[in-house]
């Protein structure tokens, strides 16, 4: 079992530090999958009272990357190879529509910020800054989402997004890697300057399905090991706490 050590932080951004904290502990495995959060102990690691810390960790919940159980406790959320599948199948119908509804409203803003954020992911890339990188990766994909002028669309994108938060970390550790080898994204951003629409959707599917199986592979060991989700929705024992 991991055990995270957090550092001290100031009083001033408490509440945002302490998601951040508690984010990259989770993207890195030091809190794994389906572990649960000991609030005691990480609220003195930090030297924060327990009060802003369970509110970062129900921002977190919100997210859906912890989850609370009544009389439990809170837990980092459990991998199952369904759940990975149903995320990345919605990814890839949302993908497709909204680069439909972006299409037509693209102009030299969104591709100077297609450029932008295309080029923080591969700083990140470049600094082996595994939150980072997946942070800005999924910037990078939201554009189409925020350029779309759909809110129902992008509020059902943002609550997806810190899970695929999570499932980007675990491609990473199944790949023994902190970040891609290099960057996938050049024919991505290529294709969405370009002229053919349904280019850009065809391989929009394809970069999601990218290893896809070496991830589902990685889970189903998980869920054997005991570390992926109870079908009964409990967590599972565990021999130690966050």
């Amino acid at each position: 079992m991991g055990q995270a050590d957090f550092s001290p932080i100031a009083d001033t951004t408490r509440r945002a530090e302490i998601v951040a904290l508690l984010r990259r502990a989770i993207l890195t495995g030091q809190l794994e999958p389906g572990q649960k959060l000991n609030e005691l102990r990480i609220a003195e690691q930090m030297r924060v009272s327990r009060a802003p810390l369970r509110e970062a960790m129900r921002e977190l919940v919100q997210e859906g990357i912890l989850t609370s159980i009544p009389y439990a406790g809170t837990f980092v959320i459990d991998v199952a190879a369904k759940d990975i599948d149903d995320a990345y199948s919605l990814n890839k119908v949302l993908d497709e529509f909204a680069i439909e509804l972006t299409w037509p409203l693209r102009d030299q803003r969104f591709f100077d910020e297609l450029d932008r954020r295309h080029e923080a992911v591969k700083q990140a890339t470049r600094d082996l800054d595994t939150t980072r990188q997946i942070e800005t990766a999924l910037q990078l994909h939201g554009l189409i989402y925020e350029w779309a002028d759909n809110s129902v669309l992008l509020e059902t994108w943002q609550r997806l997004t810190s899970r695929l938060q999570m499932y980007f970390a675990l491609h990473q550790r199944a790949r023994n890697e902190p970040v891609p080898a290099a960057d996938v994204h050049e024919t991505y951003v290529r294709l969405l300057k370009g002229a053919d629409m349904h280019a850009a959707q065809r391989h929009a599917r394809e970069h999601i399905d990218l290893d896809f199986e070496e991830l589902l592979t990685y889970a189903r060991s998980l869920e054997s090991k005991g570390a992926g989700a109870d079908r009964a929705g409990l967590p599972r024992k565990r021999p130690g706490e966050a």
